[in-house]
């Protein structure tokens, strides 16, 4: 069908052909426009839909973006329930792949295969805080048709209900996967900080060693006279010998230090 067989003000018809416009419903004289904007998860760059549709007395339609034009639903709010329930348990099962992805990158952070985690945490974090703040818009988009429309006979109420139901459970699927991730990330966090603070511990052990013995290697290469071994013909030996010795003593005294700690 023909845009122009129902008179829409061109700014109406803006709205319909964008494809990037956020969810909405507009009551007009003749006509109710409803955009349902909606995320789609499965391809290696999730998208956003807008889907556009005009209610009228006696019919509905759906703007076909493609075509540049509104298709009527043959068999009224049937067809439209229908159209839509097919779109959000797409989303749903979209949120059944996003969950496995996470999983999947839950093992491989325990398994310790950390390579390339942040990538992948930014754009799955991205994407699903993005497409939360889509699905709030649609929940609310979906409760103003049903308010509206419950007291009209050829209403479906029980399905778009049913349609409500879902869209807050993919809500509910999206928040979680959030959470999920935020936990992840608090887990890696908590990784890198052990590892930082073991690296750390090591150095300051090393250094606490090896800072005597720099002194000692000092003491011994100053040019003056008198200084211990000098005019012994083992002299490099009993000094060698020496710092052995004081280096041993030294490293079990920090080990016992911070075992006892």
């Amino acid at each position: 069908m023909n845009t122009h067989e129902v008179e829409l003000h061109d700014l109406h018809l803006q709205d319909l052909q964008n494809p990037l416009h956020p969810s909405s419903f507009e009551e007009h004289s003749n006509y109710t426009i409803l955009i349902l904007r909606l995320p789609e998860h499965v391809s290696n760059k999730p998208k956003m839909y807008s889907y556009g549709f005009i209610i009228t007395e006696h019919s509905i339609y759906s703007y076909n973006q493609d075509e540049a034009e509104l298709k009527e639903f043959k068999n009224g709010f049937d067809d439209f329930y229908r159209f839509l329930d097919a779109k959000i348990d797409i989303l749903l099962h979209d949120f059944d792949k996003v969950q496995e992805k996470i999983v999947t990158l839950e093992e491989s952070l325990y398994k310790k295969i950390t390579y390339k985690f942040m990538d992948h945490w930014h754009v799955y974090k991205k994407e699903l805080s993005r497409s939360e703040r889509i699905i709030v818009k649609a929940v609310d988009v979906m409760v103003q048709l049903i308010a509206r429309s419950k007291s009209s006979a050829r209403f479906p109420l029980n399905e778009f209900n049913d349609l409500h139901e879902h869209l807050e459970r993919a809500l509910r699927s999206n928040i979680s996967a959030n959470e999920q991730l935020d936990h992840l990330y608090q887990y890696y966090n908590l990784r890198s900080n052990d590892r930082m603070n073991r690296s750390i511990y090591i150095l300051t052990v090393i250094s606490v060693i090896f800072l005597p013995l720099n002194l000692v290697v000092g003491f011994f290469g100053m040019n003056t006279g008198g200084l211990p071994f000098q005019n012994s013909i083992n002299g490099t030996a009993y000094a060698f010998t020496s710092m052995i010795i004081f280096a041993t003593v030294l490293t079990i005294s920090v080990f016992w230090k911070i075992k006892n700690e």
